[in-house]
């Protein structure tokens, strides 16, 4: 199985805006069948966010085959690597003391060599 590690690093701007930032950036591209595509939290905004999950505009386009919340910093992504093609999604965090949920801008992966 391949691994593909993402940082995810959420800070608040001035406005207390959202701001995200993705270690490596841009789209995950996946090659290999059996790709776990794992992101790490790393919450510099005092806010108290943990992963709640991931949610997909086109959940039955099958490019990501399964999510797992591993614990509260840490959501795994499963592709098996077999449909080709793009797809997005947007990371959702809880927020301590809060019923709110917070929604990522839209990561994106992209599956190039159907297995």
């Amino acid at each position: 199985m391949s691994v593909q590690n993402i940082q995810v690093t959420v800070s608040l701007d001035a406005s207390n805006t959202p701001v995200f930032n993705y270690a490596p950036a841009g789209p995950v591209v996946v090659t290999e069948s059996g790709t776990q595509i794992v992101y790490s939290l790393q919450d510099k905004t005092g806010k108290g966010l943990s992963f709640a999950g991931a949610a997909f505009a086109t959940p039955f386009d099958r490019v990501i085959d399964a999510v797992e919340l591993l614990n509260e910093t840490t959501l795994a992504l499963y592709d098996t690597d077999t449909i080709g093609g793009e797809t997005g999604f947007r990371l959702v965090f809880n927020i301590a003391g809060s019923t709110l949920q917070l929604c990522s801008p839209d990561p994106q992966v992209i599956n190039k060599d159907v297995k």
